[in-house]
């Protein structure tokens, strides 16, 4: 008779979980206090895949080795695209076709097989995560991250958007109330959130906190990613100079195989982050990489050279007054000016790029702080979060032992396709989400064409004002048919439409005639 197999023991923690562009992180509320646990003896991951020609799935360091090197079967920077209709197919895995989702689940399993060979005692096998999002993530993006949790055999308990992450941690840490900015740059995404914060300790330490949104914006697609990029155009153009090689042109015919010129990019890349991170403190750094190609006439070419911080600073000034810009929009929309902000938060291992500080210090007239580890507080602020849901197998000391109250605002223009394309928005951005329950909106809407027995309802969104759905910006969001309408002229036969949207932006539409019933789930709660 074969022996039982042990069951497996689940942890009681809810982990939080910062799934990052370029780097990932999982966190836990233990005896108090949230502690970021360490992949691989580092505090983040890289948020990179590549598959060998075996078959086997690299991910993190070692696979982020592999990005210039090995570009067909590597993918970095998964999280713009999430929620796309995106694959990939490995020559390793020919027969399974990858999605953002797929790609995202790999990176969470890392980051919850890592935590389970820390050494620290977690209690069992992680299961319950809150992951954080981006403040301006659409329902897309949000139905790929959720599911991509499921994927990896978690449970995901919320969905928590990163300025709120950010701004869990920088209140329980003393009594706040205040009214900040929290500038979020990461890998690949910014986002900027106002907001009033409102913290209180109570007899026994017991800690209550308030978050009221006012303002969110962002820029979906940049970050950290294109400032490697500008050092590595900037060392490309040095070198070629001297070499008459352009290594970051893999079509022109330079008479060089494309894996010595992915191999040469790999290099260059290591080369251009080190040196991103070296000039945050330094005026200047070298960049020396031996051999780095051989050219057609099997010459070896090194490249040795400097980059200054004032460099650096030239070639992504624009980049970062794009940011500004979507500052002041967030300053406009919700009614403040600068001297109404009380402090800055910075979000983000970009952060860390002193521009950004000397950017930010201009505009405001004042340095932003900078005791939280922008890199992590993301990842803490969801365990702090994780430590409210009800568990009864956790000490005490390991609960967040106080109230915790958000107040969100849609983050998007919502609304239908309806005659002409035109986009009729039912929800606006930046209305208010009530605390205990979802904000519903109804409207009413008549056949256009006689006879007419379906109605299609559509669903779009926007970050912007806009008439028309192929106005750009206008994102389609999904559809539903309400069939069985009666044959009627136009214009009888109507329809009730209804959105509900929850605090954490999740979105589902009605849509109900007569006994007629339709519904589209945007995302599942």
């Amino acid at each position: 008779m074969d022996a039982a197999k042990p069951v497996e023991k689940t942890s009681p923690y809810t982990f939080g979980i910062d799934l990052g562009t370029s780097n990932s992180s999982i966190a836990m509320f233990a005896k108090g206090q949230a502690r970021i646990i360490e992949v691989e003896g580092r505090p983040e991951c890289p948020s990179v895949v590549s598959v060998l020609d075996n078959g086997d799935i690299l991910v993190g360091t070692t696979a982020r080795g592999r990005l210039m090197l090995d570009p067909e079967n590597t993918v970095a920077s998964i999280k713009r695209e999430m929620g796309t209709e995106w694959t990939k197919t490995f020559a390793g895995l020919p027969d399974k076709e990858y999605t953002p989702t797929d790609i995202a689940a790999e990176i969470l399993s890392k980051l919850i097989d890592s935590a389970q060979q820390s050494g620290v005692d977690l209690g069992g096998t992680p299961r319950s995560v809150v992951i954080c999002i981006p403040a301006n993530f659409n329902d897309a993006q949000k139905t790929a991250t959720r599911e991509a949790g499921e994927r990896a055999n978690l449970e995901v308990q919320w969905l928590l958007e990163e300025p709120q992450a950010a701004a869990l941690a920088y209140a329980i840490e003393q009594e706040r109330d205040q009214t900040i900015l929290v500038y979020d740059l990461g890998g690949g995404t910014f986002d900027v959130a106002i907001l009033k914060v409102k913290s209180t300790t109570e007899e026994g330490d017991k800690c209550s906190a308030g978050f009221e949104f006012l303002a969110k914006e962002g820029i979906p697609k940049f970050g950290g990613d294109d400032f490697d990029m500008k050092i590595m155009e900037i060392a490309s153009a040095k070198f070629k100079e001297t070499s008459n090689v352009d290594v970051l042109d893999v079509v022109k015919d330079q008479g060089i195989s494309p894996r010595a010129i992915h191999e040469a990019q790999q290099k260059l890349k290591d080369k251009a982050e080190a040196a991103k991170i070296e000039l945050s403190d330094a005026e200047t750094t070298e960049i020396a990489i031996a051999n780095l190609i051989k050219d057609e006439s099997g010459n070896l070419h090194s490249l040795e050279m400097q980059i200054t911080r004032e460099e650096f600073n030239d070639s992504i000034r624009d980049l970062i007054l794009s940011t500004k810009e979507t500052v002041e929009t967030a300053l406009t929309s919700a009614e403040l000016s600068i001297d109404d902000i009380s402090r800055i938060i910075l979000v983000g291992g970009s952060t860390r790029v002193p521009l950004v500080k000397e950017t930010l210090t201009e505009m405001f007239g004042k340095e932003p702080w900078g005791d939280l580890d922008p890199a992590t507080v993301v990842a803490k602020g969801a365990a702090i979060y994780g430590a409210t849901f009800e568990t009864p197998d956790l000490a005490p000391e390991d609960q967040f032992g106080g109230d915790i109250t958000i107040n969100n605002i849609v983050s998007h223009h919502l609304g239908i396709e309806t005659a002409g394309g035109k986009f009729s928005r039912l929800i606006e951005k930046g209305a208010e989400i009530p605390v205990d329950e979802a904000l519903t909106v109804s409207q009413d809407f008549a056949t256009q064409r006689d006879n007419m027995t379906e109605m299609v309802i559509r669903v779009y969104q926007s970050d912007r004002e806009a008439d028309f759905v192929r106005t750009e910006g206008v994102e389609y969001q999904g559809e539903f048919s309400l069939k069985g309408l009666p044959p009627e002229p136009k214009g009888q036969v109507h329809a009730t439409v209804t959105f509900q949207i929850d605090q954490q932006n999740v979105l589902t539409v009605t849509a109900v005639s007569d006994s007629v019933t339709g519904e589209l789930a945007i995302e599942r709660s």
